[in-house]
């Protein structure tokens, strides 16, 4: 496996505890690699001592995760604390905290979903036990999923009376999944993923109309920044 983890340090000794203390790990546990500085020069040119840590044969998977998750927002210049690493509905769940949480957000979560992206790339499937890794920063996944659940029903709602198919804005699969389930009991509607790639739209679609041919004559309704209370839409 490539590099996960890098780090810099006056001095190497000092870029090593760092690596050990940020990883939990012990010297035996991971091969480290100099890429920069030191050397019978390094106190002209000053330039910090760089790591790079690779994976050994007993680098524990969890330490491989928070590596990757960390070097990559390093990258982006933001600073973070891996809180936890558990398990959600049999996906890794890997939860982060950061002042610059709604950097590593982004509008309507598409940044942490390109990070998310990023990160189940570079860690292959047997430090993850063949698992799909999630990002969870802030509970923001919580705070969206229940967002995402009073939509889905105030659209579902507005669908019942107005005999109209509603067609939500582009969402990832995560958030489709949530939608679905959030209606899939309501006879009064059915729900339909339409569209190519990773992003598609949810179509909620009269129950009266399962099964039918029909022409397509969805209304768009913008769910961006949108939540459903009572019996009205608020921003």
């Amino acid at each position: 496996m490539r590099y996960f983890f890098e780090t810099e340090g006056k001095t190497r000794h000092e870029a090593e505890e760092q690596v050990l203390e940020i990883l939990k790990l012990s010297a035996g546990q991971v091969n480290l690699e100099q890429v920069q500085g030191g050397g019978i020069f390094s106190f002209v040119s000053r330039k910090p001592v760089v790591l790079r840590a690779y994976p050994t044969d007993s680098t524990p998977g969890e330490a491989v995760m928070k590596g990757v998750v960390i070097m990559l927002c390093r990258l982006m210049g933001v600073e973070l604390q891996v809180k936890a690493i558990g398990e959600l509905e049999g996906n890794i769940l890997i939860e982060i905290s950061s002042t610059d949480s709604g950097i590593l957000i982004g509008k309507h979560g598409r940044t942490l979903d390109a990070l998310q992206f990023m990160v189940n790339l570079i860690v292959e499937p047997r430090y993850r036990k063949n698992q799909r890794i999630m990002l969870d920063i802030e509970s923001y996944r919580e705070r969206r999923q229940q967002s995402l659940t009073r939509l889905a029903k105030g659209v579902a709602s507005r669908v019942a009376r107005m005999g109209r198919s509603v067609a939500l804005n582009y969402m990832n699969p995560y958030e489709r999944r949530i939608v679905h389930l959030a209606l899939e009991n309501d006879e009064r509607v059915f729900t339909r993923s339409d569209g190519n790639g990773l992003y598609k739209r949810v179509n909620v679609i009269p129950a009266s109309r399962k099964g039918q041919e029909y022409e397509e004559d969805f209304e768009d309704f913008n769910n961006e920044n949108l939540s459903y209370e009572g019996n009205r839409f608020v921003e």
